[in-house]
């Protein structure tokens, strides 16, 4: 049996490139694709940090109304109903400059009570309302 042209002397030398040119050929795809890619660029500018101190507004005469998960409404801790509330915030707006209130609310409140409340406030003339975190 005759396995080779070489005159039966053994292993051949040469070299099968077939599988060197698969693989850069895959490579050149790969950096086709990816080239356009990689040459977006975007231009961002980022503000200069401010040195401006934010002075902290003062805390005596805020008004801060709390709501509980049993939807019970306290006026700065003095508990209210929502009547008293809307004549107590009428009477609180009419007198005072920063139209402000702040909210702290239990996390367990109910939503349709927090948001009716809400809107006493603002029909009252509240004009900006905040949420107190924890």
């Amino acid at each position: 049996m005759a396995f080779g042209g070489s005159g039966g002397a053994g292993v051949r030398s040469d070299i099968n490139i077939t599988p060197l040119v698969d693989v850069v050929l895959v490579l050149l795809i790969i950096f086709m694709v990816m080239t356009p890619t990689l040459l977006k660029q975007m231009d961002v500018t980022v503000p200069d940090k401010a040195d401006v101190q934010i002075a902290v507004p003062p805390t005596a005469d805020q008004l801060v109304i709390s709501i509980d998960r049993a939807s019970k409404i306290a006026l700065n801790h003095e508990p209210l109903t929502e009547q008293q509330l809307l004549v107590r915030m009428h009477d609180l707006m009419a007198a005072r400059t920063d139209k402000l209130v702040f909210f702290d609310v239990d996390d367990d409140a109910n939503y349709g009570d927090v948001m009716h409340v809400m809107d006493i406030c603002r029909g009252a003339g509240a004009k900006v309302l905040g949420i107190m975190t924890k």
